[in-house]
Order: C-alpha cells, then structure tokens, then sequence
C-alpha cells in the first residue's frame, strides 16, 4: 500500500502530463476513459515501463485524467467568480464559465459521471468536483443570498441544481449535435436559471 502511494505522489513532467493529456482525445467516446494502460502508452507514444514508474495502474490513470479536467474547471470558475458586479452577475458570469468548460472539456460533461462512479477512489473524486466545481457556486450563492440580491432556501440543493440544469442542456447539445456553442447555450439557460433565484 505505501509502495501505491509513493507512486501516486510522484509529480509527472510537464512534457509527459501533456503526451497524456494530448492521448486522452483519441479515446473513445463514452469509454469513461475505461482504457488500458498499454492502450494509453500507445496513443500518447510512451514507454509502458514509464507510465507503471508514474501510475500503479489503470484507475491512477483515470484519477489523472479526471483530476486534470476538473482543476482546468476549477480554474474558469475562480476567474469567473473574481467577476466584479452584482451577485447575479457574477453568478450568470460562474454559469457560463462552466458551460464554457463543458465546450472546451467535452468529456468532463460526457464521461466524468460514469468514470467517477467506476472509479476505485470515487469518494477522493467526488471531493475533489466538490471542492473544485461546486464549492465556488456555492460562496457566490451564499453571498447574494446575505446581499438580499437571491433567494432560496437551501445553499446545496440550490448549487447542485444549477449545476444539473447546466450540465443536463450541455450534455443533450453534445450527444445531439456533437458540439457545443458556449456563448448561445448560456444566452439561452443562464438568465432563466438567474431569475428563479431573485427575490420576489
């Protein structure tokens, strides 16, 4: 278990983190990035003896990818949120960064759902998307709700259905039309979803 571990923490070159994260858009699509390790050592062009120094095994490679995709998020959502203005704008701002990163992340949309759920470590996964991804909803929620500029009863039920409102549209226009127009997605869900939250 301590030999894992050691593993797990080792810090992947720079070069290396990219050939992976550059093999990861040759993967199939709905594969929940359910890949091999030899499988990705051939489509990012590495030595399997080098990934098995970096990685115990396929789930540490899973963790890789998922982690990746949602620290990218977490770091759309951090600039959005820093967005000066009202709360409602900086949480219209928050939304659209995050169907900005479904665009641009097709398959944090897509396969993070299925990988988390068939990944070993989906516990240390779901607290990372809730650190990374939802935590950030939920200040701006609380600080417009202590502004008096929103409303609504429950901070965590109010932030995962927002997420699931954003995530369930940008899904449908992926599976549907195979992209995703960012811009005209949040024109059309944002300010909907804005307006359930302001006070009566």
């Amino acid at each position: 278990m301590g030999d894992e571990k050691g593993l797990k923490m080792k810090k992947l070159p720079e070069d290396l983190a990219n050939k992976l994260l550059d093999a990861s858009d040759q993967m199939p699509e709905g594969s929940g990035f359910d890949v091999s390790v030899d499988e990705v050592a051939r489509m990012a062009d590495i030595p399997r003896a080098t990934l098995y120094y970096y990685f115990s095994g396929k789930d540490d490679l899973v963790e890789f990818y998922l982690n990746d995709l949602m620290d990218r998020t977490r770091a759309a959502i951090q600039k959005a949120a820093a967005f000066e203005g009202t709360t409602a704008e900086r949480l219209a701002t928050v939304m659209t960064a995050v169907i900005g990163a479904f665009a641009e992340y097709p398959k944090m949309c897509l396969e993070l759902p299925g990988a988390i759920k068939a990944g070993q470590d989906h516990a240390v996964l779901m607290a990372n998307m809730d650190r990374s991804v939802m935590e950030p909803f939920r200040e701006v929620l609380i600080e417009g709700r202590g502004a008096g500029e929103l409303s609504f009863t429950d901070v965590e039920v109010a932030a995962d259905a927002i997420m699931g409102a954003l995530h369930m549209v940008s899904m449908k226009a992926l599976i549907m039309n195979g992209t995703l127009d960012a811009q005209e997605t949040a024109d059309a869900v944002v300010p909907q979803l804005i307006n359930g939250l302001l006070p009566r």
